[in-house]
């Protein structure tokens, strides 16, 4: 994502995540990166839902066959290369503090100069945005906003969530989910943050530890796949 010398490039973050349902043996998050154009990569994202059948059904209410269908159509598209990032964490006993890091480290290396960050969040309540935004300017991003969405309501939540299932799918061992997973990631669409990083948070971390005083994650981000 270039930008003439002086300009601050306006930057989308679209995050989920999954694996509360394991008490923290597996989470995993999902950031989806776009530039000012948006709307091009809604009316992609859309398409391809459209026409795999999947329309605006979240991972979890598709079948499988779509959802290999509406995966390898979006890594074929040249213009998710290098947008689509995820980060796996294991044992861990904190969330929020993983969901804060994913973020930082995809939006490293998004712009070639300054940038402003509105990242939205699936399920974040209204009165937790502004301790998202502190604690992520804590970590060095350049937050314009953060706001919470719900993940129905967009395409590109809906592809933040694809990944998330893709991910799990694939950590699980579901060799067609481990195929597309390894093919986007050796065509550059996909960004294993935590491989690049090779520091996985892990329980103790000061991150996890900055946000004990909010309620659980469960009722802060909502129930996932």
């Amino acid at each position: 994502m270039g930008c003439v010398l002086g300009e601050v490039t306006k930057l989308y973050c679209y995050v989920d995540e999954t694996g509360q349902d394991t008490e923290g043996t597996l989470f995993i998050v999902s950031v989806v990166i776009t530039d000012r154009e948006r709307d091009k990569y809604q009316r992609v994202c859309e398409a391809i839902e459209q026409g795999t059948g999947k329309r605006g059904a979240k991972w979890i209410k598709t079948s499988y066959e779509r959802r290999l269908d509406y995966v390898q159509r979006v890594l074929e598209s040249p213009l998710f290369v290098g947008k689509l990032n995820f980060a796996v964490y294991r044992d861990i006993k904190a969330y929020q503090g993983p969901v804060v890091q994913a973020i930082a480290w995809a939006l490293e290396g998004a712009s070639e100069g300054e940038y402003q960050a509105t990242v939205l969040i699936d399920g974040l309540p209204r009165k937790l945005e502004r301790a998202v935004s502190r604690q992520l300017r804590k970590e060095g991003v350049r937050v314009k906003k953060v706001r919470g969405i719900k993940d129905e309501s967009d395409s590109l939540i809906r592809l933040a969530d694809a990944l998330c299932g893709l991910v799990r799918a694939a950590t699980e061992g579901q060799p067609a989910m481990v195929n597309l997973l390894n093919q986007g990631v050796a065509r550059g669409v996909l960004r294993d943050l935590t491989r690049q990083k090779k520091t996985p948070m892990v329980r103790g971390n000061a991150l996890s530890l900055a946000w004990q005083e909010h309620p659980p994650i469960r009722a802060v981000f909502g129930t996932h796949i």
